[in-house]
């Protein structure tokens, strides 16, 4: 059996479905509204990173062409900076930029004030109009030229015809005389100095210049000024060392000419002075035996310097040694240790000389031998003090032969050892003693050594002497010695 609702029942029963329903609804409704917020912000997000990717991607395009661009200019500079011939240089500018950027005509014209001057190098691609640059070009457009200039700006035109600055008046007139339907000219410095203009034109119809182009261009302008500094300082530099050579080459001849002329009278000067010495003649006084002393070492002093003077000319000259003939050093020095005895005894110096051969035979050129050997020998007696020693040793082997001068003087100083053998080099004891000399003793000393394929080294100690070591190649076993 069912029961009916009773009358009290009823109502509420239908409230409570309402309720419920009108709850659903709201429930749905804020679901409804959240759907919407939530796919709304998924729309700005959707739209924010699409935007952000594009931005991405448009930052990596424009690095790639700077990476790009920079790149080229790199290559271009490397290409200018091989040659170091002006002209040369120009003309592979010209070539190189022209092709690059795609451009119908690629020129460089010089600097005038600020303005634009003469055509240096010209360049045309297969399209451009055949005929040649102007060599004058329209008031105005210098006008233009010289305000960018001002600016350190390039003169970019990317439709002659179509440009404000160009009135319509004077725009048949700049296409004639400029030749282009679009212009890009760069200025080119050189520190601070306007050189010319780098020039790029298309003349077989309007195009305008993207800002990479002008970037390139731009950019190889600097390299291109940057590469005819270094080829004018580096011409410069050759003119420089040409004269200088002339001059050296000039003091060179002008120094073998004068020692030559001076050592024909000397010869006889001092010929004259040993008879004058001669007993035979006629004796002298004291005073007059001094006085023939003196112009007798003055005489020799001088003489050595001609002779001296005369093998650097020689060997500044290219002269090769006379004729190797085959001498024995042991004559050599017992021709310098007589030569050389009486000076070393007015000094109160010991001057020995030890053969530990008997023979030592080289091949050369035996008046050039023997005078670097008397060079060494002559330097270790004046640089060593009264009561000194001067120890003269020959050994002569089957390889080579061994001269070593050792003395017990002054000695060189350390900084002065590197630069013993420089032409008219003194050290600081030959000043500070007041030893005579020119420095070119030791000079002539290791050319002549290496003319002869041997070697010469110093070793020195300030204070406590100096031993010379010259080393010759041994002539072959058998040769007769002159």
């Amino acid at each position: 059996m069912t029961l009916a609702p009773t009358p009290d029942t009823a109502p509420d029963a239908a409230l409570d479905a309402a309720a419920e329903i009108a709850l659903l609804r709201r429930q749905l409704e804020r679901e409804r509204r959240a759907r919407r917020t939530a796919e709304q912000v998924g729309e700005r997000s959707t739209a924010q990173l699409y935007d952000a990717v594009q931005d991405l991607e448009q930052a990596q395009a424009q690095l790639r062409e700077h990476l790009e661009d920079q790149t080229l200019i790199n290559q271009l500079s490397r290409t200018l900076r091989e040659d170091l011939d002006p002209q040369a240089i120009v003309r592979r500018a010209v070539s190189s930029i022209g092709a690059a950027v795609g451009a119908d005509r690629c020129l460089v014209r010089a600097a005038d004030g600020s303005g634009i001057g003469d055509v240096l190098e010209d360049w045309a691609g297969p399209l451009a109009d055949p005929d040649d640059p102007a060599p004058v070009l329209p008031p105005m457009f210098l006008a233009l030229c010289h305000a960018s200039a001002e600016r350190g700006e390039s003169l970019v035109i990317d439709d002659v015809r179509d440009d404000p600055r160009i009135p319509p008046g004077d725009v048949d007139l700049v296409r004639s005389l400029v030749g282009a339907d679009s212009y890009l000219g760069t200025p080119m410095w050189m520190g601070s100095h306007l050189v010319g203009w780098l020039v790029l034109k298309m003349t077989t119809g309007a195009r305008p210049w993207t800002a990479r182009q002008i970037a390139v261009v731009d950019g190889v302008a600097d390299a291109l000024g940057i590469a005819l500094m270094q080829a004018e300082a580096h011409s410069r530099q050759s003119e420089a060392i040409e004269r200088l050579e002339l001059v050296n080459q000039a003091k060179g001849e002008f120094v073998a000419t004068v020692s030559h002329e001076l050592r024909t009278p000397l010869t006889s000067i001092k010929a004259y002075l040993e008879l004058l010495a001669d007993p035979t003649l006629g004796h002298l006084n004291e005073d007059q035996t001094h006085m023939l002393g003196v112009a007798t070492r003055n005489t020799d002093r001088l003489y050595n310097l001609v002779q001296d003077l005369l093998a650097l000319s020689r060997v500044d000259a290219g002269a090769a040694p006379a004729a190797a003939e085959p001498m024995d050093l042991v004559t050599v020095v017992d021709d310098v240790h007589r030569a050389m005895q009486p000076v070393a005894s007015r000094r109160d110096v010991v001057l020995r000389a030890v053969c530990e051969s008997p023979a030592a035979v080289v091949l050369g050129d035996a008046e050039q031998i023997e005078r670097a050997v008397l060079n060494i020998v002559s330097n270790a007696v004046k640089f060593t003090p009264s009561g000194g020693a001067v120890t003269v040793t020959l050994d002569g082997h089957r390889s080579g032969v061994v001269l070593t001068v050792a003395d017990t003087g002054h000695g060189i100083a350390e900084a002065d050892l590197p630069h013993v053998f420089d032409r008219f080099y003194r050290g600081a004891s030959a000043s500070r003693l007041a030893i005579q000399g020119t420095g070119l003793g030791l000079a002539v000393v290791k050319n002549t050594v290496e003319q002869h394929h041997g070697t010469v080294t110093i070793d020195s100690t300030a204070g406590r002497g100096t031993t010379v070591t010259l080393s010759l190649p041994a002539a072959a076993v058998g040769v007769p010695v002159r």
